[in-house]
């Protein structure tokens, strides 16, 4: 069975095949989320799962706490779709809480819309 996946802030989709994790549906095509271990152990590819639902592998707790866990946010390489999700990419967690630290979150926003549309720098509003 497929899912389709998307991130928010991007009109990109992508399309998870049974058994499949998010991030490996997402692999080699330009994405907001980065790419580590892929075992659920650096954190790297955090993420909140605004809508869908899905079945977690195993990951780090000190990655993942059991309030972040509570609160939908997992590591996209352990996140299994059973639905269609909706993605917010968080990066690797910063101190103890659930909440992005700042400067990580505008970064993985700016990666973003590089990705969907390029870097329009020399355009401002080209692409929004």
């Amino acid at each position: 069975m497929q899912h389709r996946i998307t991130i928010e802030g991007s009109a990109q989709a992508f399309v998870s095949h049974s058994g499949q994790s998010a991030l490996d549906a997402m692999v080699g095509r330009p994405s907001a989320l980065e790419v580590g271990c892929r075992s659920g152990g650096c954190g790297v590819c955090r993420v909140e799962v605004l809508s869908g639902s899905f079945a977690r592998g195993e990951m780090s707790a000190e990655q993942i706490s059991a309030e972040c866990r509570s609160r939908g946010i997992a590591l996209a390489c352990r996140v299994f779709p059973n639905s269609d999700l909706h993605l917010r990419p968080l990066g690797k967690r910063v101190g103890k809480g659930c909440t992005p630290n700042a400067d990580v979150a505008e970064l993985l926003r700016s990666l973003t819309r590089i990705a969907r549309c390029g870097d329009h720098r020399s355009e401002p509003g080209a692409c929004t």
